[in-house]
């Protein structure tokens, strides 16, 4: 018979894989609805109205005048941090930047500033590994900062850069929160998806109009909503969230690190955007050292 704590373990395991799935998938579809003339309010627009249907009965059922069980306040700060205005700086960079920078920047950003957070907030040890990692993960970091600069069509590749900075600055502000407050996934992915519907609808629609809603390709918009609504704004978002309880911070920011190869894997065949070798070497420092923040390394070392 299985013990509790090697069930959790799994279920947690299994959540960080989903997340990590997803969001790669995600993050190569952004590049290419943006390449492919969508505009990043479009994407918001079909993340928000996709996700908020899906959660929509979940939030009915867990009551929605203390929405969830979570509260006015708390609920308000996690949508702060992890709804509209985060989706809209994380899908917006791809304007600028390419797929591998926002691939290998935001996952790194929330991996290093989650653990950081987690070890003064949260009072989780910050070891050597943690401070080695850092390092190397900063070092890729400025190799593909360097080479969106180099590039001719890379100019402007900085503000995306940016851009996918102030985003995971937001997400590992969600990962933290989600944590310290042990809101349930399930609850919060229901809450910040509402309520970012709430916010994002109204405001595109008073922003771009009807007209411009109606000349947009049926078939891309709803694929983006498909895949940033239905699969990012809801089951991804449920999954991390998952692993976050189940695992705690410093588990569950390992798995974003796997985000970077697939995402730029998946991104060949969907974006046709073939990493340089400036990018290759970037997201081998990114992974190698986020793999070395997390530990996994001296896990492999340990025996059983």
């Amino acid at each position: 018979m299985t013990d509790p704590a090697t069930t959790r373990l799994r279920w947690g395991i299994l959540s960080g894989m989903t997340m990590a799935l997803g969001a790669s998938l995600s993050f190569a579809s952004a590049r290419a609805g943006i390449l492919g003339g969508l505009q990043a309010v479009d994407l918001i627009f079909a993340r928000f109205v996709v996700a908020g249907a899906i959660m929509l009965p979940l939030l009915l059922r867990f009551g929605v005048r203390d929405l969830a069980g979570i509260g006015i306040g708390r609920a308000l700060v996690l949508t702060a941090l992890g709804g509209t205005f985060f989706a809209l700086l994380q899908t917006g960079g791809y304007g600028y930047a390419p797929l591998a920078h926002g691939a290998v920047i935001a996952p790194a950003t929330v991996t290093i500033v989650s653990t950081i957070g987690a070890a003064l907030f949260l009072r989780e040890r910050l070891g050597r590994n943690h401070l080695t990692g850092a390092a190397i993960v900063l070092v890729g970091i400025v190799l593909i900062g360097w080479d969106g600069l180099i590039q001719p069509s890379g100019e402007r590749a900085w503000i995306g850069d940016l851009m996918f900075f102030a985003s995971s600055v937001l997400w590992a502000g969600f990962t933290l929160l989600l944590r310290q407050w042990r809101v349930p996934a399930v609850r919060a992915t229901a809450v910040v998806s509402v309520l970012s519907c709430l916010v994002s609808t109204p405001g595109y629609l008073l922003l771009m109009g009807w007209a411009h809603l109606q000349a947009l390709p049926l078939g891309a918009i709803a694929f983006q909503g498909m895949l940033q609504g239905g699969l990012q704004g809801a089951i991804t978002m449920m999954a991390y969230g998952q692993a976050v309880v189940l695992l705690g911070v410093s588990r569950a920011v390992l798995f974003p690190a796997i985000v970077p190869a697939v995402s730029v894997l998946v991104g060949i065949p969907i974006v046709g955007e073939i990493p340089s070798l400036l990018q290759v070497a970037g997201l081998g420092c990114v992974t190698l050292g986020l793999l070395t923040t997390t530990g996994m390394f001296r896990s492999f070392g340990r025996r059983p």
